[in-house]
């Protein structure tokens, strides 16, 4: 391993309070929050479920839902809660 750089697991209260920090300044929205959090701490995306918390999991819903990126329609067949729950 190169010297100085230690790779150290972020915790769900250290991600979710990053993501919260960005989403009250205004800076950006869930998605984008969760993503440059993902960026800054070496997580992968698809892994940062693990890290999201219930309160910033339903905020991220909303914001889907309202950008029309998870079909809410009677006939769907998946949705980010059975995402969530695969974990």
């Amino acid at each position: 391993m190169v010297e100085g750089l230690e790779k150290r697991m972020i915790s769900k209260k250290e991600f979710t309070e990053k993501v919260e920090k960005l989403i009250q300044g205004n800076r950006c929205d869930v998605i984008s929050a969760v993503l440059k959090v993902c960026e800054e701490s070496n997580v992968e995306p698809e892994g940062a479920k693990r890290l999201l918390s219930t309160p910033l999991k339903d905020k991220l819903e909303a914001e889907a839902t309202g950008l029309n990126l998870v079909n809410r329609g009677s006939k769907s067949k998946g949705s980010l809660t059975s995402f969530y729950q695969s974990t």
